[in-house]
């Protein structure tokens, strides 16, 4: 936009701990059809990278602005430095975590050009919650009942009943600059805000349309998810509601409306006990009647309701009377307990010495589990870690590796005692969580394909999905382990629960910063390689409904090997002394079928760290294999054939094809082309993997496995810093060395 112009829209969106949803709400903003807009994001003071969002927004687009705050001020101050920053005809307010629906901005610019410029628009809204559910607001009717033309707010009073919110209107700049009008600090900012704007514009108008969706965040989002004594804010807030009618005699008529709805705010947070903790519940009461005292009418008399009678008791400070109505009301939805296996076990003593880990759904002894089990053997070798395994997979389990088999009273037995428990998949769900217990959630890649609560978008991919049993899983979660801040986004976002993100990188790639030459050369010498032959590693991931089905308890292979290429002719492509090592989905039993004896089958090898470090070449597809081998810096080739079908079947967080880790090739034909014709090494695909590897090689520097132990087993917070990609050695490939 050039400097001195005014575009029709200013949009802020003020920005703290929303990196999870900042994404999907700035790419609403940007794919409206309707473009004359600027918008101002304001990090305040955000520690969670929303500030470096909305700098890569911005330097990719010019409506976007980034403002910086240099410390956290507040939704409400924040706000305000955005505002001052406002060049628009229109200023509109957009919550980091909301989204605006398509068409919205066309729609309100065309509203406000059918009632010659409003001081106001106001539209609808819907909640959305966690698990997709749409809910509109309750008074939407009034939108096409009593939405027409242009109005004072004293004409149409139904317009001051909807949730006082400052992100479902369009103001008109002039109309806000004029009046001197701005936020306060403290929580429910939007109540004066609300009510001095709306009481004030001369001309109001409606647009029926739903815009925002509204996100009802399952672990409360903000205000939403803070106990305490902002809580009390609230009566600051309506205090100066209350003042500022008090203030013009003009507006003497509007003093019990405001009193019954600010009483009917404060009955609402008092009864939210996210919001008001039990021991804090009689106090906020008296307050609340202190600030009842303060503002009730002359001659006021509470309405004969259920809703009147909540205002009666705040009045009159009967704290005795609504106590014993909230527990009689509590004690109408007692719950029966639910009987367990092994119930009685679990009521031992927590051994705090004592962790339990898996992988793999009880299948394997690998991945960040087992990265992380050796090194609290050398860092934390009082910790006595068991391993669970399933009847049908004991052979994984090494020699002088203690282990239980899975459903045995030993298995039982360790539930019911292990302080830790460390796993790369969700636990069983009959799994009762004790009070002392720590979880630690690994991951077992980077989130190329929509995982969690996203996989309801997609039946055939998630079929089965019981989003409530997922989250009773997920619900367990005391860490979550990610290995770049795309994918703590993305954990955020689609497993919503009360975790810490701890952003380690992942123990497993340790391996691949820290292996030498000659352990490389000793890996392949296992498979008969030496330095002279190029060795690729064909990993493919499987395709859900024809390879494998995802099932509450893991995956189930349905006969598939997730192949889309013929092994003897990659083999060929890679020349006289190229060779294949083909590894399968983890969750496929198929052998691959191959008639050459320059490729092998390694889908059953226990360590698929070990066969990166053995690969010169990387040829995969949609597998979060790739995050993990760009690691070593060495050339990836990706295989999109089936693209099309894959993101309607399961669906990615964004096109590798735009932003790729090395040579894409669309066919057989053209990724052997590349492989002949050395294209597959070229500066231009080098190029493409440093980029690759500075996004999601971020944290994986080869410590990542001591940060969780020191973090999670020893209690530190004070872990070994993330050492810059540019200071990484990662382990060498022998065919590129011998080859110079």
């Amino acid at each position: 936009m050039a400097l001195g112009t005014v575009p029709r829209f200013s949009i802020v969106v003020p920005c703290h701990a929303s990196r999870a949803w900042l994404r999907p709400c700035l790419d609403s903003v940007l794919s409206q059809s309707f473009t004359d807009f600027e918008v101002i994001g304001v990090d305040d003071a955000d520690p969670d990278g929303s500030g470096r969002i909305l700098d890569e927004y911005a330097a990719a687009d010019p409506r976007v602005r980034a403002l910086h705050l240099d410390e956290n001020i507040g939704l409400g101050l924040t706000r305000n430095a955005g505002l001052k920053e406002c060049r628009g005809e229109y200023v509109l307010f957009l919550d980091a975590d909301d989204v605006w629906l398509p068409g919205s901005l066309e729609a309100i610019a065309t509203r406000i050009d059918d009632t010659n410029q409003p001081d106001i628009v106001m539209f609808d809204y819907e909640r959305i919650f966690w698990d997709g559910r749409a809910v509109g607001s309750q008074r939407h009717d009034a939108f096409a009942r009593e939405g027409a033309g242009v109005f004072t707010a004293a004409e149409r009073p139904i317009f001051l009943t909807f949730l006082e919110v400052v992100w479902n209107k369009a103001y008109r700049r002039a109309f806000l600059t004029r009046h001197g009008f701005a936020f306060t600090s403290g929580f429910y900012e939007d109540a004066p805000w609300t009510y001095s704007t709306m009481l004030t514009a001369e001309r109001i108008a409606t647009l029926d349309r739903i815009v925002v969706h509204y996100r009802q965040h399952r672990t409360g989002g903000n205000i939403h998810a803070t106990s305490g004594r902002k809580q009390w804010d609230i009566f600051d807030q309506y205090d100066r509601v209350h003042a500022f009618i008090q203030s013009d005699p003009e507006l003497a008529g509007w003093r019990r409306f405001a009193f019954d709805r600010s009483l009917d705010h404060i009955v609402a947070v008092l009864a939210k006990p996210e919001r008001i903790d039990t021991d804090d519940r009689a106090d906020f009461f008296h307050a609340a009647h202190a600030f009842a005292k303060r503002w009730k009418p002359e001659g006021y008399t509470a309405d004969r309701t259920a809703r009147g009678f909540k205002r009666w008791l705040l009045i009159h400070d009967d704290y005795a009377t609504y106590s014993t109505l909230k527990l009689s009301a509590r004690m109408l939805h007692v719950h029966s307990p639910r009987k367990r296996v092994g119930q009685i076990l679990r009521r031992a003593k927590l051994d705090p010495n004592l962790a339990a880990y898996t992988a793999y759904w009880f299948k394997q002894y690998a991945c960040n589990p087992r990265a992380i089990y050796e090194k609290a053997a050398e860092l934390a070798p009082h910790l006595r870690g068991v391993w669970v395994v399933d009847n049908d997979h004991l052979s994984a389990i090494p020699e002088g590796v203690e282990y239980v088999v899975a459903d045995s009273p030993a298995y039982q037995k360790l539930l019911s005692k292990a302080k830790y428990f460390v796993s790369n998949m969700n636990w069983p769900k009959d799994l009762d969580k004790r009070e002392g217990q720590v979880h630690l959630q690994t991951q077992h890649g980077t989130p190329l394909k929509t995982m969690g609560t996203d996989l309801r978008n997609f039946p055939q991919a998630g079929e089965g999905l019981d989003l409530e049993e997922l989250m009773r899983e997920v619900d367990r979660w005391d860490f979550n382990l990610s290995s770049n801040r795309y994918s703590s986004e993305i954990w955020e976002r689609t497993y919503p629960a009360y975790f810490e993100e701890l952003e380690y990188g992942y123990p497993r790639n340790d391996r691949l910063l820290t292996a030498t030459l000659d352990e490389v050369r000793a890996i392949r010498a296992g498979f008969g390689y030496d330095d002279s032959h190029l060795v690729i590693l064909y990993a493919p991931t499987f395709r859900d409904g024809i390879d494998s089905v995802r099932l509450p308890t893991g995956l189930m292979d349905l006969g598939g090997t997730g192949l889309r290429l013929d092994p003897d002719q990659l083999a060929d492509a890679a020349g006289e002394r190229g060779r294949v090592l083909v590894r399968t989905h983890y969750s496929l039993s198929t052998a691959p079928e191959s008639h050459s004896g320059k490729v092998l089958d390694v889908s059953r090898h226990p360590r698929v760290e070990d066969l990166m470090l053995a690969a010169d070449v990387l040829v995969s597809d949609y597998s979060s294999i790739t995050f993990d081998y760009a690691n070593l810096d060495r050339p990836i080739m990706l295989h999109v054939e089936d693209q099309g079908f894959y993101n309607d079947r399961r669906g990615t967080y964004f096109d590798v094809t735009e932003f790729p880790p090395g040579v894409v090739a669309r066919s057989a034909d053209e990724l052997f082309a590349a492989l002949r014709n050395g294209t597959f090494a070229t500066p231009e695909a080098a190029k493409h993997r440093h980029l690759y590897r500075e996004k999601f090689c971020e944290f994986d520097d080869g410590q990542a496995a001591e940060r969780v132990v020191r973090r999670v087993f020893l209690g530190e917070t004070d872990v070994p810093a993330i050492v810059p990609l540019a200071d990484r050695s990662p382990a060498p490939s022998a065919y590129f060395v011998h080859n110079g």
